[in-house]
């Protein structure tokens, strides 16, 4: 008689007294992989979903950064609670610095002015001096002098409103008298005569005859200095004269507006109207009047030792002439009379008719 197999589903609890078939453990077998893989799958996925976090994205160092308003509108947000993420980068301003060539340094530093052919006029100012308009204009001191004649005369006497030429180079400035030639006046200011012939502003052609009364600049061209001569009444010294030590002091209280060069031959330094001015050395006033060279009122002092020194542009005296004076002691008061843009001290130091560097004097 035949023995019928009963099917029995996969998974059900199998007797101790039926014995399996080969069929079922292979059956039973698979379908426990099966489970076993699913479980791990979804236990590795979860190990996966539980170590995932959000992070704000890295702000590059250089280049770009979360604005301020931006990052105070998500802090704001933060309170209330999670936003979706729109976080986004914006631009942001960062220090740049670029080391440029020689050349091109260069390039930048300097800056660019128009070149200028003409002479124009220039109003002299409260506290100009011959050296500061002279630097305005990117020219020498000198060419100031010898394209004025007036300040030539009087080159460290600026009178506020006085009208001054002003060269597009530095030079001279020449006004024609009769019998003048191109190269007599070439040699007068000691350049080449193709110096002015060649230079655009004079409008000269050949056979460049010249006019009285006519203008040339002349480039590069120099002037002898000729020293100015003060005439002043000296009074003879004291008996009672005390001698100089041969060693200077400041003579008032200031800054420095002018210092000594060839159209200066003195310092200028600077003081409030009545600020009290001293004698730079023992000695006797040898003269204390009203210069009309310039110098306004006006102080000498001698020394004895074949020194003086000269203090102009006094708003008054303290001392008289023939007076005996001590090193320090106070003589006038600094103001600004005569010509001069404002008030201060002119100071000079001599020996004979020789005008001295007071800086080389002076601790």
């Amino acid at each position: 008689m035949a023995v019928g197999v009963r099917a029995r589903p996969v998974g059900a609890i199998h007797s101790a007294s039926e014995p399996y078939t080969a069929t079922q453990v292979k059956a039973q077998w698979a379908e426990r992989s099966r489970y076993l893989g699913h479980l791990c799958l979804i236990a590795l996925v979860a190990l996966i979903v539980s170590n995932v976090r959000v992070h704000e994205p890295a702000v590059p160092a250089l280049g770009l950064a979360l604005s301020s308003a931006r990052e105070q509108e998500l802090e704001a947000r933060a309170v209330v609670g999670p936003e979706p993420d729109t976080h986004y980068l914006e631009s942001g301003a960062v220090p740049l610095t670029v080391r440029l060539s020689g050349q091109q340094a260069r390039a930048i530093a300097e800056p660019k002015r128009q070149t200028r052919t003409s002479v124009v006029t220039y109003v002299v100012q409260p506290g100009d001096t011959v050296l500061g308009i002279a630097a305005r204009f990117g020219l020498q001191g000198a060419t100031l002098l010898w394209s004025n004649r007036a300040l030539e005369e009087s080159p460290d006497f600026l009178q506020v409103g006085q009208e001054l030429n002003i060269l597009p180079i530095d030079g001279a400035y020449h006004t024609v008298a009769k019998g003048d030639t191109v190269e007599s006046v070439a040699k007068a200011y000691q350049v080449d005569a193709s110096a002015i012939t060649g230079y655009a502003g004079n409008g000269l052609t050949p056979p460049y005859t010249l006019t009285a009364g006519q203008t040339l600049i002349v480039p590069g061209g120099t002037k002898p200095y000729v020293a100015r001569q003060v005439s002043v009444s000296t009074a003879a010294a004291p008996k009672d004269a005390k001698a100089g030590t041969g060693s200077f002091a400041w003579p008032i209280s200031g800054s420095i507006s002018q210092t000594y060069w060839e159209g200066h031959r003195a310092i200028d330094i600077t003081a409030d109207t009545g600020t009290p001015v001293y004698s730079a050395d023992a000695g006797y006033v040898a003269a204390a009047q009203w210069s009309n060279t310039g110098y306004g009122r006006m102080i000498i002092i001698d020394h004895g030792n074949g020194y003086r020194t000269l203090y102009a542009h006094l708003s008054g005296f303290s001392v008289e002439v023939g007076q005996s004076v001590t090193k320090g002691q106070q003589i006038g008061a600094s103001g600004s009379t005569g010509n001069s843009t404002g008030p201060h001290l002119h100071f000079e130091v001599m020996t004979g008719e020789t005008r001295r560097n007071p800086f080389n004097y002076l601790p």
